[in-house]
């Protein structure tokens, strides 16, 4: 009790020497920052704006930081109704300065620092160094401006950056940084590559269905004008609607030092298989809706692809292969090529994305498993996945890559069991082998083969529909495609 009484003193003694520190620009200024932090506005603000402009690495970030300032702020109103501190006696303080001169709420712990704090602490996880000195900055001016306005004691800010610290470790548990999503995964390091910085030698294919499939992208012109102003002697090929992609692909590729593709992952697809036929670097230049084999390199724009080519760092990555067909990030067969398949029948009248969304509702409601052999071994399977390279796991479903050098395969496979397969498939998903028997398994391998007797034998391959052969055998080619990569991306 003692002990307490004298931190209370200290406390005291400590807020009345920051209220009397006073300018005119001070104390005009801390009144409306305290207002202007109320109901977490400037961290909704931050991270709304991270979320609409940022990449796949800032929209991490902000969701990371949101969560944490909100937890902090749940956390500090807990801790109020158990604290019940009175709050500081304001009548000291100018009356410009002191925003509210009744405060009905307990002061002990504040919530605005609980949710600055850990709002700064999710953004540092890994976020931009200038991002985080500027969200760490106005996190320490609301603190400040709290004992400055009158509204708290000093004793009251530390507890709300220490609620804020723990709120802040938790959002990073629960959003943990991805450090591929800023250098890209693991690759093998190839040296650096002796082409000229302006182009020479450089085709460049741009697909303006790379977006939907169907729709030439939006940011097909500017993709175009950001090629010509920084590889102002590359040639340029835009494909049109009626061109064949794979034809058009082998034909660059043949005539060129350097292959670059501007498009989604299934240009990016036909980009790698002309550029393995005819051993060229591969640029890939992220212009679709996913993107995925370029982010999972660190290429997050078409500028930082540029900033890649300039930069010259080459790297190896690990391709797969089934039935003669390449893939970078997946191959699957089961009930997701169907999905697909309707997807896109469905895209034109309504879009890609409510497309992929009834498809995916259809195939909950209707899907039946397909008989196969999967390594001689017969099944009823609902989905199989193959990854090219060891996916993260999220609810059992693949995530990131962290390597693209690793020659595994990773393996998926939901298989049907009766009675009951649809409502066992559910419980193998959500609680694993361990817990509801053999109906999921996850393994890596360095090679699968699948036997389908009946048809249709859709298999889906990065994303796009094919036709297999009766049995078909997934493989790896290790490092067998060079890439341009980011300076830090080879680890």
């Amino acid at each position: 009790m003692r002990l307490l009484q004298r931190l209370q003193r200290i406390d005291k003694r400590v807020y009345d020497r920051i209220t009397r520190v006073g300018t005119p620009v001070l104390d005009g200024f801390t009144p409306k920052f305290v207002q202007g932090t109320d109901n977490m506005a400037p961290w909704v603000l931050v991270s709304a704006t991270l979320a609409v402009t940022g990449g796949p690495r800032l929209r991490r970030t902000a969701l990371r930081a949101i969560v944490a300032a909100g937890t902090a702020n749940l956390g500090a109103t807990a801790v109020k109704y158990l604290a019940q501190r009175s709050r500081p006696d304001s009548s000291a303080v100018p009356e410009a300065r002191a925003p509210y001169r009744t405060y009905p709420s307990s002061s002990f712990p504040s919530g605005h620092t609980a949710a600055a704090t850990g709002y700064a602490g999710g953004v540092m996880a890994d976020a931009p160094l200038p991002l985080s000195v500027l969200v760490s900055a106005i996190a320490g001016m609301v603190g400040f401006s709290r004992v400055h306005s009158g509204v708290h004691y000093p004793g009251d800010i530390l507890g709300g950056a220490a609620l804020g610290v723990g709120s802040a470790l938790l959002a990073r548990a629960l959003v943990p940084p991805r450090p591929e999503l800023v250098f890209g995964a693991n690759t093998v390091p190839a040296g650096e590559a002796p082409e000229d910085p302006e182009g020479v030698g450089v085709t460049v294919v741009i697909n303006p269905r790379g977006g939907d499939n169907t729709v030439p992208a939006l940011s097909t012109a500017d993709t175009t004008a950001r090629v010509a102003r920084r590889l102002p002697r590359a040639r340029i090929v835009p494909m049109s609607a009626d061109d064949d992609v794979a034809e058009v692909m082998d034909k660059a590729a043949s005539d060129c030092e350097v292959l670059a593709v501007a498009g989604g992952d299934g240009t990016v697809n036909a980009g790698a298989t002309a550029a393995l036929a005819h051993d060229r670097p591969l640029l890939v230049l992220p212009d679709g809706t996913l993107n995925n084999f370029a982010r999972t390199l660190g290429l997050t724009s078409v500028e930082t692809s540029l900033r890649a080519f300039a930069g010259r760092r080459l790297a190896r990555v690990d391709v797969g292969e089934v039935d003669g067909h390449v893939f970078l990030n997946t191959s699957s067969f089961g009930s997701y090529p169907r999905m697909v398949e309707r997807r896109d029948r469905w895209a034109d009248r309504i879009g890609k994305w409510p497309a992929f969304a009834l498809a995916l509702w259809r195939d909950l409601r209707e899907v039946q498993p397909t008989p196969a052999l999967v390594d001689g071994s017969p099944a009823k399977v609902w989905w199989a996945f193959v990854g090219n390279c060891r996916y993260r796991t999220h609810a059992r479903m693949p995530g990131l890559r962290e390597n693209l050098d690793d020659g595994q395969l990773d393996v998926r496979v939901l298989c049907a069991r009766t009675p009951f397969p649809r409502l066992r498939a559910l419980a193998d998903v959500l609680l694993g082998r361990a817990l509801s028997g053999a109906g999921y398994t996850e393994r890596l391998t360095e090679s699968l083969t699948l036997a389908i007797p009946d048809e249709p034998r859709l298999l889906a391959v990065d994303g796009e529909i094919m036709e297999g052969a009766p049995t078909v055998v997934f493989r790896k080619r290790p490092a067998a495609l060079k890439v341009f990569v980011p300076a830090a991306a080879n680890g």
